[in-house]
């Protein structure tokens, strides 16, 4: 049984002032908000690409969005029933692991996972035999390599925050941020398999289950407030910046949900359908805050529900996983999004500018994957070879911060690794991914126009 004294710590990983539990967190919301990652989620997507509208949401206006409505779960929480934890304390942590829960998602969002994790799987073995001039090991095949190719943004997001950019956020904050607590090696224990922890941060999901008490494969309960509060954000924001993109109007959306629903449903939604239209401040801004006021209480009390079972690490649903009229609503905006959104010509246009360049980054750095590792090292030092005059460029244009974790990862040999040849170049591929997934939408795409010489 999990129990909130153990799961609400101030320890952090690397060596730190003692704190209170309640000022630990406070140090943990300044480090968040002041973030470089933080502020590169305005230039990322949410769903319109290098949209140049300001009203258009980007992963930072969505985060901010998700981050209130955390907080708001947590007030319904306390409403319903005296909680027995820290109020204030809670709140950062949901607040800030809100925050936090896009910031590995790469240029292009989804997509551009997507684009990775295939670019991944089409051109990882040729380049691993060039570089090792050798065959994988059972380890590389079987954990090293799919770690790799299950590139996952909020793997990526526990990664930057702690092995990239150091923040040393406490153990419980960055519990917060890992919706799927299982890396590769590990049997699979709740139903969702998906990997959520690189091999790179296994030492940092042993400790945090060390100190916390949490069983391998269990989520922080507090996790689930957070997928909560990002459920309730996108439904609706997305459909609202699809009508302000005039892809949609405001009479096809309430066509659409009214003849999407059931007769309970609709006898729910269309009083509030009624009091939107009638609105002078805009009919998504009222009909937001009235859904969103029934998404969050029924966030509360499934969270009430269900938390015998949460603490008991056996729950692995949603909380928004129940019959109730608000939430057939909520379903509904989700299918209006997928069937009459992310297919319009517009956005899948500006997806193929993405795939495009995020795949030809890749392929113009991949060059450093095939290298030795002898020479590689040589190049990173700044001791270039007339040979490798143009890897040597490339390797200039690396981010420092990037280059400094791998080379730290890879001056001692890790007993983990079967064959030290392959712990280096596992790091070499995180270097490369680390600087992709790293970039904005519009960056990538500078990168993109220089290295082809359109610039």
């Amino acid at each position: 049984m999990l129990h909130y004294q153990h799961l609400l710590q101030p320890e952090r990983f690397y060596p730190a002032e003692p704190q209170s539990l309640l000022a630990a967190t406070e140090v943990d919301r300044t480090r968040i908000v002041q973030s470089a990652p933080v502020r590169r989620l305005q230039q990322k997507t949410q769903v319109f690409p290098l949209d140049v509208k300001a009203s258009v949401r980007s992963r930072l206006t969505h985060s901010l969005e998700v981050q209130q409505a955390g907080r708001q779960i947590i007030f319904a929480i306390r409403q319903m029933k005296p909680s027995d934890w820290p109020e204030q304390v809670v709140i950062n942590l949901i607040e800030m692991s809100c925050l936090l829960h896009d910031v590995g998602n790469p240029p292009f969002g989804h997509f551009g996972e997507a684009v990775l994790r295939e670019w991944l799987h089409d051109e990882l073995d040729s380049l691993y035999i060039a570089s090792l001039a050798t065959s994988a090991s059972e380890q590389w095949q079987k954990i090293l390599a799919p770690d790799l190719c299950s590139f996952d943004g909020n793997a990526q997001s526990l990664r930057l925050v702690h092995s990239l950019q150091k923040l040393n956020l406490t153990l419980s904050q960055l519990a917060c941020i890992i919706k799927y607590p299982r890396v590769i090696d590990e049997s699979v224990i709740a139903t969702d398999s998906k990997i959520g922890v690189f091999i790179s941060e296994r030492h940092l999901i042993a400790r945090i289950r060390d100190v916390l008490q949490l069983p391998a494969g269990v989520r922080h309960p507090l996790v689930f407030i957070m997928e909560a509060a990002d459920d309730i954000s996108y439904c609706i924001a997305d459909v609202d910046d699809a009508v302000d993109r005039h892809l949609l109007t405001v009479d096809e959306v309430i066509r659409f949900l009214t003849q999407q629903v059931d007769d309970d449903t609709r006898a729910y939604l269309q009083p509030l359908l009624d009091a939107a239209l009638l609105d002078e401040q805009g009919f998504f801004p009222h009909l937001r805050y009235l859904l969103t006021n029934d998404w969050v209480q029924l966030a509360a009390e499934s969270y009430l529900q269900h938390k015998k079972d949460i603490l008991a690490g056996h729950f692995v649903g949603h909380l928004l996983e129940r019959e109730h009229p608000a939430l057939n609503v909520l379903n509904a905006l989700k299918r209006l999004a997928r069937q009459s959104i992310f297919g319009q010509r517009e956005v899948e246009s500006l997806e193929l500018s993405g795939y495009a360049a995020v795949r030809g980054v890749l392929l113009t750095y991949s060059v450093l994957l095939a290298l030795p590792a002898a020479i590689f090292r040589q190049l990173l030092s700044g001791e270039g070879h007339h040979r490798y005059q143009h890897a040597l460029r490339l390797c200039h244009r690396l981010s420092r911060r990037h280059v400094v974790a791998y080379q730290k990862a890879t001056e001692t040999p890790d007993p983990f690794f079967q064959r030290p040849a392959e712990q280096e170049w596992y790091y070499r591929v995180r270097l490369l991914l680390d600087f992709i997934s790293g970039m904005t939408d519009t960056y990538v795409l500078e990168e993109y126009r220089l290295l082809n010489g359109w610039v």
